[in-house]
């Protein structure tokens, strides 16, 4: 007799409790023999092998493969020995973008001394110009004239560069029968004058300047005076003052021999802190084309310059009409105020290089 333990799954011959586990056996049916031992169960049919592949799929498998390997390849190159491309060069500047920082200005600073006078360049520039051109202009600081005179033009100016040869020309013109390049003063800056030239080439190009004289307004030597006395009103009207009998002066005009220029105070007005002279030409005398006679005036009060000024008669070309000049000057109450006047241009010598 044979039992089986449910617990163990153990066949436990002859036995009624399982002698490992303690579980009761259950009995089983023994159909062996005795003296036979039981046979041991048969394993199954073993599995049909795997049918080998067809010859072409093998081939189609093998050439795939071999992409497979050599695109890994080429892509393992490009990432290891492909060397990186150069960075792309700097475009080179241009004028556009850099531009010359001394192409439209330059400090100069040369100085020459001769008699007393003193002439400094002080700085020039360059322009453009309404036809397309390109100019320059020189400024010019000139000390020590006597009796302050306003300065009209420079004789014999030149403008010179590294070479000798001319930088840049300027213009001439006869002031009262005396030749010259003619400066305007410069706004706001004492005792500065301007030139301007022609059309210039780069301001490093200029080299020295030569000139042989300094042209200015004679001196103030015609005087006519003006009795103010009595109240002079708070304003904003003002007093008339009549200028009396000797109202006028006469000077020489340089154009033609023996011609004089009479000069009369036609008018004068004063009132508290201002003084207004007008002073007119002789009625009719005419300029010459392209000369200028300079007048110069100042009003003065007990020996001092209250304020001057210059005025170029026959300016306007187109009609060489000689003008006036009227002198507006901030003053206080005085009995007495007198106008100085001077006709004509004189010429200081002044034989120098300016260069750095």
């Amino acid at each position: 007799m044979r039992a089986w333990c449910p617990r163990c799954d153990a066949v436990r011959p002859g036995e009624t409790v399982c002698p490992a586990c303690g579980t009761p056996l259950a009995t089983l049916e023994d159909t062996t023999p005795a003296d036979r031992p039981p046979e041991p169960p048969s394993p199954g049919a073993p599995p049909d092998p795997a049918a080998p592949p067809p010859r072409r799929r093998l081939r189609v498998a093998l050439a795939a493969a071999t992409l497979a390997v050599a695109g890994l390849a080429f892509v393992a190159g490009r990432g290891v020995a492909r060397p990186a491309p150069p960075a792309p060069a700097a475009a080179p500047a241009t004028s556009t973008t850099t531009p010359d920082p001394g192409a439209d200005r330059r400090r100069l600073g040369w100085t020459a001394r001769a008699g007393g006078v003193t002439v400094t360049a002080v700085e020039a520039s360059r322009q453009a110009t309404d036809g397309g051109e390109t100019t320059a202009s020189v400024s010019f600081r000139i000390r020590g004239m006597p009796g302050g005179q306003r300065v009209l033009a420079l004789r014999g100016l030149r403008l010179l560069d590294s070479g000798g040869g001319v930088y840049a020309g300027v213009e001439q013109r006869q002031v009262s029968r005396q030749g010259g390049a003619p400066l305007q003063p410069v706004e706001g800056e004492a005792d500065v004058y301007r030139v301007v030239t022609g059309p210039a080439p780069r301001l490093s190009s200029l080299a020295r300047i030569e000139l042989h004289g300094v042209v200015a307004v004679r001196p103030r030597d015609q005087t006519i005076a003006l009795d103010t006395s009595g109240p002079w009103p708070a304003g904003p009207g003002m007093r008339a003052v009549d200028p009396g009998q000797r109202d006028a002066v006469r000077a020489g005009t340089g154009f033609v021999q023996g011609e004089d220029l009479q000069l009369r105070v036609t008018s004068a007005f004063v009132r508290q802190g201002r003084a207004v002279v007008v002073v007119d030409s002789s009625p009719g005398l005419r300029g010459v084309p392209g000369e200028l006679l300079p007048l110069g005036a100042e009003l003065r009060a007990s020996g001092r310059v209250l304020c001057a000024r210059t005025s170029l008669l026959g300016d306007d070309t187109g009609q060489q009409a000689v003008q006036g000049i009227v002198l507006s000057c901030p003053t206080r109450q005085v009995p007495r105020l007198t106008v100085a006047l001077g006709v004509g241009a004189m010429i200081i010598p002044f034989d120098a290089t300016l260069r750095p």
